[in-house]
């Protein structure tokens, strides 16, 4: 005689058709999702409209659930969102009675009251954390869920999902605790221009750069008063000085190309963190959003600027990088000075008298002047 089919086998048998595979599905894990509902919200009838539609739910999308035997802990994440979605709607919403018309009790209601209040808290904690680590906070804990039912929700890996509530938990940690400035761990800023050093002693109708391999991005803090100064290669700090400009070359430069890529894909850059300086060496991070959920990929602040810029994503820089290397937006020429002298280790034409100057699109085009052209 065979035994009990497990969830896999009752997954393959509903993918082909045999609706009875589903009830059994259905029967084995529904109490659990039940639960999960009834603890979240209110009454037991919303409870059964949330369930009701999580089953409704993994029906349609059964063939997107990647581990067939993670069906329950599917099914429940699923009821979880569900439910954290209904409170969300109605979290301005005061409860004195049940759907049936029926008396909730004030211990009830004043609990109730209570988490939606703590809810409500906990949102704003969590508003400034990238969505896919806010997500998986939220499931984790508020809803119990564990990191294998996340990713079985969300159709992605479990130690991927344990990745994201590490950094969470990090930047929060940072985030609240007293010293920080904000909420938010990360300073936004903008791109506010890309500029060079330009020699006073050049012949009359010449431009001579006190180096041809410096180019300086300004990051200004988008609500304060401080700006970091980061030396860049010039083919991209070029590219970047053009975008500013809304110009570009004939044909598509490297930044371009990558965007069309992003684009084409159908992924959408998230944000750009400028996250840390290491033996006079920017770093960066860039969020990707594709199909399988949220990345983090290393890479250098200029090309990470360059893509942000063209795809209008938001720029941050880790809140510790613009204490340490920030400078006051006021004092940026003369500090950039003694900055030159520090990145370039006393190189010849920095003791050149000279002047900082925007990297305009014309100025850009002039360095490259077309063969045959007088």
């Amino acid at each position: 005689m065979r035994g009990v089919r497990d969830d896999a086998e009752l997954v393959a048998a509903s993918l082909d058709g045999d609706r009875a595979a589903f009830g059994v599905l259905v029967d084995r894990h529904r109490p659990r999702a039940w639960a999960i509902a009834r603890g979240m919200l209110p009454s037991r009838e919303d409870a059964d409209d949330v369930v009701q539609e999580a089953i409704l739910q993994a029906y349609l999308g059964l063939k997107r659930l990647r581990d067939p035997g993670a069906f329950g802990a599917w099914l429940c994440a699923i009821a979880a969102n569900l439910a954290r979605m209904r409170l969300r709607a109605t979290r301005d919403f005061t409860p004195s009675a049940d759907a049936g018309g029926r008396t909730v009790p004030e211990s009830f209601e004043a609990s109730l009251i209570d988490e939606l209040d703590s809810l409500r808290k906990l949102r704003t904690a969590l508003e400034p954390l990238p969505p896919a680590e806010r997500d998986a906070v939220l499931m984790h804990y508020v809803d119990g869920l564990t990191a294998q039912e996340i990713a079985a929700l969300l159709g992605e890996r479990a130690g991927t999902v344990r990745v994201r509530l590490h950094r969470a938990r990090e930047r929060l940690r940072r985030s609240l605790s007293p010293t920080r400035r904000e909420l938010d761990p990360m300073v936004e800023v903008t791109v506010d221009d890309v500029v060079v050093r330009v020699l006073n002693d050049a012949p009359e109708g010449e431009t001579r750069l006190a180096n041809d391999r410096l180019r300086v991005v300004i990051l200004k803090e988008r609500d304060g008063d401080r700006a970091l100064p980061i030396w860049i290669g010039p083919p991209e700090g070029d590219a970047l000085a053009l975008q500013l400009g809304g110009a570009s070359f004939p044909r598509p430069m490297t930044a371009d190309l990558m965007a069309r890529l992003v684009e084409a894909t159908g992924a959408r850059i998230e944000r750009v963190v400028v996250s840390s300086l290491r033996e006079k060496t920017f770093y960066a991070t860039i969020g990707v959003r594709t199909r399988d959920g949220v990345m983090e990929l290393d890479a250098r602040p200029s090309d990470a600027l360059n893509l942000a810029l063209r795809l209008g994503a938001p720029i941050f820089v880790d809140p510790e990088l613009m204490e340490a290397s920030g400078i006051a937006a006021a004092d940026a020429g003369e500090r950039m000075v003694a900055l030159e002298r520090e990145w370039l280790e006393g190189d010849e034409a920095v003791e050149e008298p000279g002047e900082w100057r925007s990297l305009s699109p014309e100025f850009v085009k002039a360095l490259y002047p077309v063969p045959g052209r007088k």
